[in-house]
């Protein structure tokens, strides 16, 4: 197993709920730029009090009424877990003509981000949806296709049990290991609940187990925003692996007989703590990397245009006294 030195009709599916999503926003915030806290709060200005957090919730509210966003959410492998995982970018993705998976969302949102034409619109929703899906990939069973990434696995999670308490084998990774790791009820939070556990969970994973560790590592990180695609992909096979190397290691069978409230969550854990630190960290770097190169392309766009402009001026100047260009 991977060592977790750095970070100790279907149903909707939802990585990480929540307290997930709040929690892995607010870790990138303390890994911003002041240039990308600028960004970020720029682009987000409104006057109804919604911070990063409510933005980074605010995709899986809206899958119902934009049904085409429904597949940016995760990545189905088509692998055979526990025996053998993997994704593959062009089977598990553009297969049958599928509109898309989170790799090739993050790849398109990123190319938004990037592109200093883009509309203040089209700007927002794409920062909100880089926010919310670099979180999807980080949760394991977004990123596999068995029983629609264990939505149609039923299980029990301390005793609660069946489709009424939604608990199944995705809920469970969503919502109830976070839930039980940090003393709240998996569903029914209020906002301002969940804000305060998000930003107390955010600040532990920072302070106590990720920042010096980080600074380290941080150049190995893959930050390619350029290439979005290489780096979505690989985060996406480094959550599948889980998916054989604990998720599903066991067997479905064996998933529906036993509570995984007990030995399973206490080996579930230290996997959700460092998914969630990763997809925090993760998505602070890559947000500074876009702003710096937002503001490169910015430059030369506007260097382009000076170049332009002072080429019709001669033009001008040369046509204005019968010179032929």
């Amino acid at each position: 197993m991977r060592p977790l030195s750095l970070f100790v009709a279907l149903p909707l599916v939802s990585a990480w709920a929540p307290l997930g999503h709040r929690t892995v926003a607010y870790l990138s915030t303390l890994s911003f730029e002041p240039s990308t806290s600028l960004f970020v709060s720029t682009v987000f200005a409104n006057d109804v009090g919604h911070d990063i957090s409510d933005q980074a919730v605010w995709p899986d509210l809206i899958r119902k009424e934009r049904p085409e966003t429904m597949q940016w959410h995760f990545i189905d492998a088509r692998d055979n877990p526990p025996e053998q995982c993997g994704v593959v970018y062009k089977r598990d993705c553009e297969l049958g003509g599928v509109a898309g998976c989170v790799v090739s969302a993050l790849k398109n949102m990123t190319s938004i981000l990037l592109d200093p034409n883009s509309s203040a619109p089209l700007l927002k929703e794409a920062l909100i949806f880089t926010i919310h899906l670099i979180g999807d990939v980080h949760q394991p069973m977004h990123t596999e296709f068995v029983s629609y990434g264990g939505n149609l696995i039923p299980v029990c999670f301390d005793g609660q049990c069946g489709r009424e308490v939604k608990a199944n084998l995705h809920s469970v990774w969503d919502a109830w290991i976070p839930g039980k790791m940090r003393n709240v009820t998996p569903y029914g939070q209020g906002d301002k609940e969940e804000k305060k556990e998000a930003l107390e969970w955010a600040s532990e994973l920072y302070n106590k187990t990720l920042e010096a560790s980080w600074s380290n590592k941080a150049e190995g990180e893959c930050i390619n925003v350029t290439n979005p695609e290489e780096c979505s992909l690989a985060w996406a096979n480094e959550s599948n692996e889980w998916v054989c190397e604990y998720a599903m290691k066991d067997g479905v069978e064996w998933l529906k007989t036993h509570d995984l409230g007990g030995e399973y969550y206490t080996g579930a854990a230290p996997v959700v703590q460092a998914m969630v630190g990763k997809a925090g960290m993760r998505l602070g770097s890559w947000l500074n990397a876009i702003v710096e190169e937002r503001l490169k392309r910015i430059g030369k766009l506007a260097e382009d245009k000076e170049a332009s402009m002072g080429k019709l001026i001669v033009q001008a100047e040369m046509n204005g006294k019968g010179i032929e260009l």
